[in-house]
């Protein structure tokens, strides 16, 4: 399902037109080089999914049980707490933080000029802005090529805005790993990954309050798990997400999460905070959004069913190797 394959296309445009990569053998690597065609590469900026989705990312919206038109809200602005804007005021409420970003993403800068380097992050920026809008998420703020993200919210249950993260930030990794890392490394870019990290708060340990002066700030939460989630995403693998011991309590499945050799945070009281590798690939497949096929190769869908008459014994050597998906419990 070709819910991704607008970015793609526009990142492969702007890397197989970059005036460096065509005349590479004139311009040593370092040397600026201008981008001579601005009409065009805003022309493809225009192409890039915006408040209208295509027909592929409706489907797949549809299939979610989402409507085919996304709310995107104004950054730093969660509707359930604008309130507290430009006021002295805070409220303690749960919330589920987010942190992912496309790591190595400066070496795009020694193979392409910065127009194609920036239509790269932002076709992977607005992907993930999607995934996050689709899944009932908020994004809260863009830092460079990353997103500070929120799940939940006064109207929304938290087990299921638990769910709606694994299932956002999974999205967003499927996405470049299995949509954007073949071709890649085809042309030459190497180790271009995210890292996710999540964690939940609850509400004794958050509280919601407007930070900053006047026009020059935003409503945003303090709380000791806003601030691990980065520190989780800096913890996590290639293409990997870590999550922290909030979230796990609140799925009941265990075999996605595994944990890891040492703790996110220590108390100074003899308590440790400990933190988990999400398997988001099983997770994918198991909730019905992706599948594996005979050569291991995850790919993104709706409710995807086996085929008929096919022998499931057949997959055991594939899915024994690979990490998803000999259902083992």
């Amino acid at each position: 399902m070709d819910v991704f394959d607008s970015y793609k296309n526009v990142i492969q445009k702007a890397v197989e037109n970059d005036p460096l990569r065509k005349h590479r053998s004139y311009y040593g690597l370092g040397q600026p080089y201008v981008d001579v065609n601005q009409d065009y590469l805003i022309a493809l900026r225009n192409e890039l999914p915006g408040m209208e989705l295509n027909e592929g990312m409706k489907t797949f919206a549809k299939g979610m049980g989402e409507v085919s038109t996304l709310t995107y809200l104004s950054l730093g602005n969660h509707p359930d707490f604008s309130y507290l804007r430009g006021t002295d005021n805070s409220e303690d409420h749960w919330i589920i933080s987010g942190f992912i970003d496309v790591r190595k993403s400066t070496q795009l800068f020694n193979q392409f000029t910065k127009g194609t380097v920036r239509l790269i992050t932002e076709s992977i920026v607005r992907a993930s802005i999607f995934a996050v809008n689709l899944c009932g998420g908020y994004v809260h703020r863009i830092q460079g090529d990353g997103l500070m993200v929120y799940f939940g919210g006064k109207s929304i249950d938290k087990k299921e805005a638990v769910k709606d993260a694994l299932k956002s930030f999974s999205m967003i990794s499927y996405f470049v790993k299995n949509d954007l890392k073949d071709y890649f490394e085809s042309n030459g870019i190497k180790d271009i990954h995210t890292r996710g990290g999540l964690d939940l708060g609850h509400s004794n340990q958050v509280s919601w309050f407007y930070s900053g002066i006047g026009d020059s700030g935003e409503v945003t939460t303090c709380s000791l798990h806003t601030s691990l989630a980065p520190k989780m995403q800096s913890n996590a693998n290639i293409n990997g997400i870590v999550v922290g011991h909030n979230i796990c309590t609140q799925l009941s499945k265990d075999k996605y999460f595994e944990k890891r050799s040492s703790p996110i945070h220590d108390y100074g009281d003899g308590r440790v905070y400990e933190q988990y590798h999400f398997d988001w690939e099983r997770y994918l497949v198991d909730i019905g959004l992706a599948v594996q096929k005979d050569n291991g190769v995850l790919v993104l869908t709706i409710n995807a069913l086996p085929t008929p008459g096919r022998n499931s014994d057949n997959l055991h050597n594939i899915a024994s190797k690979s990490k998803p998906f000999l259902n083992n419990g």
